[in-house]
């Protein structure tokens, strides 16, 4: 009787510590705050000008809706004023001309200039159904498609913010963005804002120093 009590404290003892020694964690989603890369506080307006743009694309004006798109959602964000601009680029170096930004606001003082330089290209691409060629080749069945296309965009964005009154360039970064279509039927234009919505969210961390959602693990015992 004394033996069999003394395994049944052993097995509740070996018990207990293993249930203390096992952790399990919980998957959560937190919002970090993010630092502007630069103060607009002092700005009473942000001028959205046209930005240079490498390649024309058929059928689709890029640049307004780039430049429509940041006026619209920087107006959620700046408390200033908002408004846009049609410039002509002679080359692409023209980010570094202060001569023609300082002429270029009949009233430059307290305003900023967002500007910049995109191109947006397209390609379509074969992708392999089977993770291992040696499926379609010495497998007993041969698929009716052992490649399927993809369609592939890309978007790259140069963002200037200038100050008019002096030329300088007071802020200025590099975005690229690329996504995968299954089939060809992807149309450009929606293809071009899931990027530029990408992007805009690592635009704005910088700009406004908005939230940024992450996963972290909360282990407990």
């Amino acid at each position: 009787m004394k033996k069999n009590s003394g395994f049944l404290i052993l097995a509740i003892l070996a018990a207990l510590a293993v249930s203390c020694a096992t952790e399990s964690s919980v998957k959560v989603k937190v919002l970090i705050p993010g630092s502007p890369a630069v103060r607009l506080d002092p700005y009473r307006e942000i001028v959205v000008a046209a930005f240079w743009q490498e390649t024309e694309l058929k059928d689709f004006n890029l640049n307004q809706a780039l430049v429509n798109y940041l006026r619209d959602e920087i107006e959620h964000q700046f408390k200033g004023k908002l408004s846009s601009k049609t410039i002509s680029w002679e080359n692409a170096q023209m980010t570094e001309n202060k001569d023609f930004w300082k002429q270029l606001l009949p009233e430059p003082q307290g305003c900023l200039i967002l500007t910049g330089k995109a191109q947006f290209t397209q390609d379509v691409r074969k992708a392999l159904l089977a993770k291992d060629r040696r499926a379609i080749d010495d497998g007993p069945f041969t698929p009716e498609k052992a490649w399927a296309a993809r369609k592939s965009f890309s978007l790259k964005l140069g963002i200037y913010l200038i100050k008019p009154d002096t030329g300088e360039v007071l802020f200025q970064k590099d975005f690229q963005e690329a996504m995968d279509y299954e089939g060809q039927k992807q149309m450009a234009e929606f293809a071009f804002f899931d990027l530029l919505q990408k992007i805009k969210l690592k635009l704005f961390r910088l700009l406004f120093g908005s939230e940024k959602i992450q996963e972290r693990y909360l282990l407990s015992r």
